[in-house]
């Protein structure tokens, strides 16, 4: 987990409603989990509520695999565990 200091930086740099690229990492229960680009230490994820790729919820059998890029939207900023949380929405 990152610093104080190294979260406050993180924030100010994704601000809500940033768009920025991920690569899945692995799948869990309620989402899966993302590596930032640009802060391959942050921890992120995509709620599976949040995965609207076609504008609508996908079953998690269309969530995408491990290894593939995908590009979010910032729409938390979790401060007890300094997570990301993005929302995938059509482009």
């Amino acid at each position: 987990m990152i610093d104080s200091q190294e979260w406050e930086e993180v924030k100010r740099q994704l601000p809500f409603g940033t768009r920025t690229q991920a690569s899945v990492v692995r799948h869990s229960g309620f989402g899966f989990f993302v590596q930032l680009a640009a802060f391959p230490d942050v921890t992120a994820v995509v709620d599976g509520i949040s995965y609207l790729p076609d504008g609508k919820m996908a079953r998690r059998t269309e969530w995408p695999k491990a290894g593939e890029l995908i590009e979010g939207v910032v729409v938390d900023h979790v401060e007890h565990n300094h997570e990301i949380k993005l929302r995938v929405e059509p482009t």
